[in-house]
Formats: structure tokens, sequence, C-alpha cells
């Protein structure tokens, strides 16, 4: 009887639809319809209903729908206040913000999805705290309509709501504006990035890459030299490092760390900085940091190894290749000669004979295994006949057969169209020989992969002659 009752009533509710605009008391029965749809139980007929509301105009047709939303089951106020989102009528935000205090998670949820599509300025605090008291997708819900919501006042309230928020919320508003890009917000993270919590003051850093600018690099610098604790070394590091990139002349971006160094001689602020460098990558500073190599801290060494280690392009790898053969620190040895290794897979100019005979020098100067086997995985991406005899030559080695024999494979792949013949013989006689069931597999569906592709030719050939 209730189900013939409610189709009966949304037949008279499309009938009231087509005089929207007309006389009053139709809209007012087209909203009596449309609540006593969502209070019954037909799923089909409720969405057909709000459907309808989304369409319906009227200041006073959405006030006197949020009147009755506390009326409705949860299903039925989840289903209104999306529909009160999506006719953007403000006159629905009081009864929605009322709403994401609901017991019920998911009015809860749907509340604050729709303060994002009705909010203004005085919602800023309510969706700051939700997302930060609540966990799962209410606070993705709380997350994402502060970073949605319009109104020229809003990254404003943002902004003057940091410095009065307690630590938690203090970090989401902080995350709305790296995620609204509030590049006014600078000055006032240059501050929560000195914060007494440190969440608020990692928070601070992660978005300072975001919304700083390379004008913003002396001060970034200067947090970075005065970090509090390791972690908000590392954090500054990425963030200088990431707005020095913004700088479009590459051989500027490293004059901001460059400028203050000199000046800076306590060790671990100094280790800061020659670090940075090197996440930075420009070219004007490796003199600086193999100046550094030389200096009789061994804290300080190390971090110019480290940097140059780290660099963009293979420019340093001759310093490096010099403390792994002449250093007497067997660490600034091994993190020299990783670096090294590290430096010969990047793009360079080098003709593929002087490649060979750095990796050679490389392995010469390992002195373990862990050691050997990076430099053959180096190895495996070099393209030349010659790089596949020399990994070739660790096949039979006991503790390096497996990373010797995928190194093989890869640069028998590699070079296969050059040197076919060569290619296809090393190949087979992996699968044949090799120790490894791993390294026989991998031999094989190489070997499958080369042949595959002239096997469909042929056939292709063999289709257009019949």
């Amino acid at each position: 009887m209730c189900a013939i009752f409610e189709r009966s009533a949304f037949a008279l509710l499309c009938s009231c639809a087509v005089c929207v605009g007309a006389a009053e008391p139709k809209q007012d029965d087209a909203v009596a319809i449309v609540l006593e749809i969502l209070r019954g139980g037909d799923r089909q007929m409720q969405a057909a209903a709000i459907a309808m509301v989304k369409e319906m105009p009227g200041s006073d047709v959405t006030v006197a729908l949020g009147k009755e939303l506390p009326n409705l089951s949860a299903a039925g106020q989840v289903q209104l206040l999306s529909a009160l989102g999506d006719r953007g009528d403000a006159a629905a935000l009081p009864v929605v913000v009322t709403a994401a205090q609901a017991k019920d998670p998911s009015v809860r949820i749907a509340a604050l999805r729709a303060v994002g599509q009705l909010g203004d300025a005085s919602s800023v605090e309510l969706l700051a705290r939700a997302a930060a008291t609540s966990a799962g997708e209410e606070q993705k819900a709380a997350r994402a309509s502060l970073y949605r919501l319009r109104g020229a006042d809003v990254d404003a309230a943002i902004l003057a709501g940091i410095s009065k928020a307690d630590a938690k919320t203090k970090i989401e508003l902080i995350g709305s504006v790296g995620e609204r890009n509030i590049r006014p917000g600078v000055s006032a993270l240059l501050q929560t990035a000195k914060d007494a919590d440190r969440n608020v003051r990692i928070e601070s850093l992660r978005v300072l890459k975001v919304v700083a600018g390379p004008e913003d690099l002396p001060a970034l610098v200067e947090l970075l030299i005065n970090a509090q604790s390791s972690s908000d070394r590392s954090e500054a590091q990425k963030t200088v490092a990431a707005v020095a990139h913004k700088i479009q002349d590459k051989g500027r971006q490293a004059q901001a760390v460059l400028a203050v160094l000199p000046s800076v001689k306590e060790v671990q602020n100094r280790c800061a900085l020659l670090s940075v460098l090197g996440k930075i990558g420009d070219d004007g500073a490796l003199p600086v940091l193999t100046a550094a190599l030389k200096e009789n801290n061994a804290e300080v060494q190390t971090a110019a190894i480290r940097a140059l280690a780290d660099w963009p392009t293979a420019e340093p790898a001759a310093d490096l290749l010099n403390v792994a053969e002449r250093s007497d620190n067997q660490v600034h040895r091994i993190l020299a000669l990783r670096g090294f290794v590290h430096l010969l897979g990047l793009e360079s100019k080098r003709p593929a004979d002087e490649t060979l005979a750095m990796y050679k020098k490389a392995m010469s100067l390992s002195t373990d295994t862990g050691e050997k086997k990076k430099v053959l995985a180096g190895l495996a991406n070099t393209k030349s006949a010659a790089a596949m005899q020399m990994a070739a030559d660790y096949l039979d080695d006991e503790t390096l057969f497996e990373e010797a024999g995928f190194a093989t494979v890869r640069i028998a792949e590699g070079i296969h169209a050059d040197f076919p013949q060569q290619a296809m013989g090393m190949l087979k006689r992996i699968v044949q020989t090799a120790k490894s069931d791993a390294v026989r597999r991998r031999a094989q569906e190489a070997i499958d992969g080369i042949e595959r592709p002239a096997d469909a030719r042929g056939r292709s050939s063999e289709k257009e002659n019949q």
C-alpha cells in the first residue's frame, strides 16, 4: 500500500515539476511529496525524488527541505544532504553544519562534503577541526571540503586561523595552504616551521616546497641551519632543494646556499649545507664540494662525498674515483665507490670502451661481494659486446653467478640488434650452463622474445603469399 502511495505521489511530483516557477502552492506540494518519498523505503523512488530536488529553485524550498532533514532516516539524510550541496544554496548551510555533528558517521561525511559546496570563510574552522579529529572517509571528506571552499575571504581565514589553532588543527590548516597554493602564506609557514610541535614543523616545511619561491631561499636556508632535529634538517634540505629548482637558470640554483656556506663553521650545519648542494645539483657548487673533500674534518668529507654521489650528472665521477682509490678512511672509500658506480650509470657522452674501463676499475676496487654485485647491476645498463663478456666472466664465480647471469642477459638483449650472433650465442650458453634456475628462465625468455617477432613476420608473409 505504501509503495502504491509513493508511486502515485511521485507522479504528482513530476506534474509539479513541470510547473516549476508557477504558483507557490504547487512548489510547496512538490516539497511535501519529496519529503514523503524520502521517508519511505523505495530507494529507486528516493533517488528520483532527490534528482528532482536539485532542479527545484528557490531558497524557500531549500529552507523547507532543511527543516525536515533531522526527521529522515540516516540514509534519507545522506541523500538529502547531497542534494542540498548540489543545489548550491547557502541557505542550507546552518542545517548542514548541524548535521556535521550527527552521531551517524555516514551523515557526518555527507554533511562535510556539502559544507565544501555551500560553505565560506566561516566554515574553515569547522572543517579543519573535523579533519584534525577524525580518520578515514570522514577525514578525507573534511579535507576535500576545506581545499575546495570558495570565497574571497577563505584563504585569509585559513591563514588567520593557523596561529590560534591547536597543533593537530594547525597541521590541517597548513596542509590546506599547500593544497590551495596560498602563496601569501609563506611568511606564516616560516614561523610555524619553528613551532614547538615537531609535526607542525615538518608539515610547514613540506608545504613550503609548494608555496615558497626563489626569493624565500635565504629564509629557508636559515631554517635549515637552525633545524631542531635530524628529521627537521632532512625535510629542510628537501625544501631548499625543491625551491632552488624553481630557478630557471640552473647556474644560479645554489647561490643562496653558497652565499652563507663560508660563514658557517659549526660542523653539523656545514654538513647540512654541503648535503643540500648535492640535492640541488648546480655545477657551480662542484668546486666547493671537491674542496670540502680535502678538509680536515671527517664528517665534512663524508657530507661532500655523499653530495657528489647524489649528483644528477656523471661529472664528479673522477673525484669520487680518486677518493675510492686513495682515501685512508674505509667508510669514505666505500661511499665514494658506491657513488662512482651510481654515476657511471647516468647518461654520458663517454665512449663505451671508456665506460667499460671504469666498471673494470670499480670491480678491482670492490673488496666485498656486496660491492661487486652493485658493479654488476650497474654494468647491466651498458650496451656493448665487451660489457656482455665482462659480465659473463663472472658466471662461474660462486658468489656472483646469479647477478652476473642477469647482467649478461640484459646486456645481450640490449645489443642483439647490432650483434645478433654474439648475443644469441651468449643467451643459449646461459640456458645450457647457468647455475641459477632463475637466470636460465630469464635467458630463455629473452631468446623467445627475440625469436617471436621473426616467427610472426614469417607467418604474415605466408598469409600475404596465399
